[in-house]
């Protein structure tokens, strides 16, 4: 026996593709709570047996299909300066939170709140992703001394997301780019800059 037939046929990663796309555009459609194993099989022509081979519900194969279509991904910035780059980070997320993928996003974190198994499969990877961007931000800041290393970074990474998501989704209130150098000059760079003594 070779190894090849000892170890099994090598998964066939064209099937993780199209199962992926095929839960995307459903989710797109029809949303979360409409999507079904059977449906994403039949729309991405395999059975539903090979899903269930590479992923063990539903909720593993949606947060696996956003992750790996890298929703929400925000560009690498740097403007030379901290004032440049929290607009620019704030400003991107303004776009990705009004853009067609934010609003699935937004969507999924709120059924999510009922789904233990979606919100910890969500959650982790988009703060962490979110971490990693302006972790550089922040770095820099300190290198260049506009900040110190003990700046509180976690407020600032909870604020923008909280003032931004209420005026995108809740109040649907203009977001100018006004506004947001006011929210980084008046919020963003205190909050960064102070320190107790």
């Amino acid at each position: 026996m070779s190894i090849a037939q000892c170890i099994g046929r090598p998964r066939d990663k064209t099937r993780d593709i199209a199962i992926e796309k095929a839960t995307v555009e459903l989710l797109r459609e029809v949303g979360y709570e409409s999507i079904t194993m059977d449906l994403v099989a039949l729309r991405a022509r395999v059975s539903k047996a090979t899903i269930y081979r590479r992923w063990k519900n539903k909720a593993a194969l949606v947060a696996d299909a956003v992750h790996h279509y890298a929703f929400c991904k925000m560009p690498i910035i740097d403007t030379g300066t901290l004032r440049g780059d929290l607009i620019q980070a704030v400003s991107e997320k303004v776009k990705i939170m009004k853009s067609a993928d934010g609003q699935l996003i937004a969507g999924l974190m709120c059924t999510a709140r009922n789904d233990a198994d979606l919100f910890e499969l969500l959650h982790q990877p988009l703060s962490e992703k979110a971490s990693a961007a302006g972790s550089a931000i922040f770095d820099r800041a300190v290198l260049r001394g506009e900040i110190s290393v003990d700046a509180k970074r976690d407020q600032v990474f909870q604020l923008v997301p909280a003032i931004i998501g209420f005026r995108v989704f809740m109040s649907r209130e203009s977001i100018t780019h006004k506004f947001i150098e006011d929210f980084v000059d008046d919020v963003l760079l205190p909050v960064l800059q102070h320190t107790t003594k």
